[in-house]
């Protein structure tokens, strides 16, 4: 292998690169002179040029390396006309390409790149062009002010390692299945979307960095892929990741400070996210639309100004051990007939409603903690919401507020200490309630043509009314405990209907159960230890009793008022502090087969202003000897199996 030499001096034999070229061999090194080369060079065969460190080589011309040839420049400054044409393969350490007049600086045709410390500055339009199938590897490169795009791809590959590319309109652009990675590459202040990959093309990026530009941080589109790992973006005017009808990757990374949102998938799009924070976003941490689908593990979704994740247009979400917090409105959004689970997440310190599905959308939320909420945990308005085995606890609005149609599942669920009813529903909404616990708060409101099934449930020590049902609304009650409470334990008003079968109402502060111009039966359960009455039933209103206990209230245990009607089977009526029945003002009682008996009160039964009660086949016992009491055109018959 021989040295050529090069040099503009006067005493030189070669003054031109090109003419060394021409004289080198296979293999030979031409050694260039500090100086300036206005010339083009076209390689025919395998050779390297290059300058000592400490030289400032200045080659001005167009450099073409063919096909079958390599050409290696090392310590080489080319500007401001130069263009780098290249089918072969070229080699590039320590040189700098600076076109402040070129079009593009290096451009490949079919061919191949190695770059290493280079600098790319300064290009019209392109800094380095990949076409039909080139592929480069670029490892410590600086990339700047290059006016339009640094790399341009199309049908070809690149590796970036250590490189960092800054202030052009664009960083990256992907076509037609082309491949990037990036390893530990810092792209920032671009003008528009640092990162364009589009058409089948593929991006993987590890350990880099993608911060301050004035369009997207990436957008793919037209089937395209993306791996994102250990990477930081953050800072972009637009959505910092727009994925349109591609696939995305997501791990160990962090998405934040975007001026829109962090992630928006359309069209089809899927992504798997896994361990990265979203956070500190305008309008939603992530966004759904178009039948996109989104499963997220282990992450971190925080501190929005306005959604923490919004799901739209028949998308799909799965989130899996995740976090979502104070976001301002809704941390989770579910719309137009999408379909979200949540499994083992926590949904805290909101500042609006923690879930809000609504228009025909369903949602599965399974052993998740919602709590500290500014406003309702859960709202389900036109849709469908499933809550297995969660907590939902101290939030300001309700726990889980269900209207317009929607239908609600709750199974193995506790509630605690929200600030409005645990559960509320409105307007035909549907709630079935199982094997869950209610304590402290306003227990269960349901009001307007709802329906409520609760089955093998504990509700305590509520400040409020522990159920209460309002107009036209359905309710079921089997199996359950409603105690403690420090007001009624069950209020059934304005033409509603309450069945009871198999449960215990127990100590209560004022009425356990309340009955106002609607209807319940209560059957198969217990009415004990009242501090006022166990039963008012008043304005219209209809109870059957049967085989049941009520026991211990200190005022009349059943009081039925106002042209009310009370059908009374089986049952026992025992230990009260006052009358076990007390009936006025035009109502009726009917009572069969029961016993009624009371040691601390004169009168077991009494009718009052118009009233009337028929006992039958029922025993009466009174320690203090009276027995009944009437008055006023009211009438008490009875054919009595015993009377003491």
């Amino acid at each position: 292998m021989a040295i050529i030499k090069v040099s503009t001096s006067v005493f030189s034999l070669i003054k031109t690169v090109e003419r060394a070229v021409q004289k080198a061999n296979y293999g030979d090194e031409i050694l260039v002179a500090a100086g300036k080369y206005r010339e083009s060079i076209s390689i025919q065969q395998d050779v390297m040029i290059t300058a000592k460190v400490a030289e400032h080589v200045v080659i001005e011309g167009i450099v073409i390396v063919p096909k079958a040839t390599h050409l290696t420049l090392e310590n080489i400054t080319l500007h401001p006309t130069t263009q780098i044409y290249v089918e072969g393969t070229i080699t590039l350490t320590n040189c700098v390409l600076n076109g402040s007049m070129s079009t593009v600086l290096l451009s490949l045709n079919g061919g191949k790149a190695h770059a290493e410390k280079c600098k790319f500055i300064g290009a019209k339009d392109v800094a380095v062009a990949l076409l039909n199938k080139s592929s480069a590897t670029m490892s410590n490169c600086y990339f700047e002010s290059n006016e339009k795009t640094h790399i341009l791809m199309d049908q070809s590959s690149i590796e970036l390692t250590n490189c960092e590319l800054l202030k052009a309109e664009h960083a990256l652009w992907l076509k037609n299945t082309s491949i990037a990675t990036l390893n530990h590459v810092k792209m920032h202040h671009h003008t528009g979307t640092q990162l364009i990959i589009q058409a089948s093309s593929t991006l993987h990026m590890q350990g880099c960095g993608l911060e301050h530009g004035e369009g997207n941080g990436i957008y793919a589109a037209e089937q395209s892929k993306i791996r994102i790992q250990n990477t930081v973006i953050q800072h972009h005017a637009l959505p910092q990741l727009w994925i349109q009808s591609s696939q995305l990757h997501l791990l160990n990374s962090r998405i934040e400070y975007g001026n829109e949102s962090g992630i928006m998938l359309r069209e089809c799009s899927e992504a798997t996210i896994t361990n990265t924070s979203f956070a500190f976003h305008k309008i939603a941490n992530v966004q759904l639309t178009l039948e996109s689908l989104l499963n997220m593990t282990d992450c971190q979704i925080y501190s929005c100004q306005g959604v923490g994740v919004q799901l739209k247009d028949k998308s799909i979400a799965n989130f899996n051990e995740s976090i979502f917090a104070a976001n301002a409105l809704p941390q989770l959004f579910i719309s137009e007939q999408s379909i979200c689970t949540l499994k083992d997440i926590t949904i805290k310190e909101g500042k609006q409603v923690g879930i809000f599905v609504e228009k025909n959308s369903s949602c599965s939320v399974v052993t998740s903690t919602i709590r500290n909420q500014e406003n309702t945990a859960i709202t389900v308005i036109n849709a469908e919401m499933f809550v297995l085995d969660s907590v939902i606890q101290q939030n300001k609005g309700n726990g889980i507020l269900t209207v317009n149609g929607a239908t609600t599942t709750i199974e193995g669920c506790k509630f605690d200490n929200n600030e409005m009813p645990h559960i509320a529903g409105k307007d035909h909404a549907n709630v079935s309630i199982t094997q869950s616990e209610l304590f402290g708060g306003k227990g269960i409101f349901m009001v307007d043509s709802c329906e409520l099934d609760i089955s093998e449930t504990t509700i305590k020590d509520g400040t409020g009314v522990q159920v209460e049902i309002v107009g036209q609304t359905k309710a079921s009650i089997v199996k359950s405990r409603i105690s403690g409470g420090d007001s009624n334990g069950i209020k059934v008003m304005k033409n509603a209907t309450m069945h009871i079968t198999e449960s215990q109402i127990t100590t209560h502060k004022l009425p356990q159960i309340i009955v106002n111009d609607s209807s319940v039966i209560f059957k198969n359960s217990e009415l004990l230890h009242g501090e006022k009455n166990g039963f008012i039933i008043e304005n219209h209103a209809e109870a059957f009793i049967q085989d049941s206990f009520i026991s211990n209230h200190l005022y009349p245990q059943i009081w039925i008022d106002l042209d009310s009607a009370v059908e009374l089977s089986a049952t026992q009526l025992t230990e009260g502090h006052e009358s076990d029945i007390y009936v006025q003002n035009n109502s009726t009682l009917h009572a069969q087969h029961c016993i009624i008996q009371n040691d601390k009160y004169h009168f077991n039964v009494q009718a009052v202003n118009h009233s009337k009660i028929d006992l039958v086949h029922t025993t009466i016992e009174n320690s203090l000897g009276n027995i009944f009491y009437s008055e006023n055109n009211s009438h008490i018959t009875h054919t009595l199996d015993e009377l003491n």
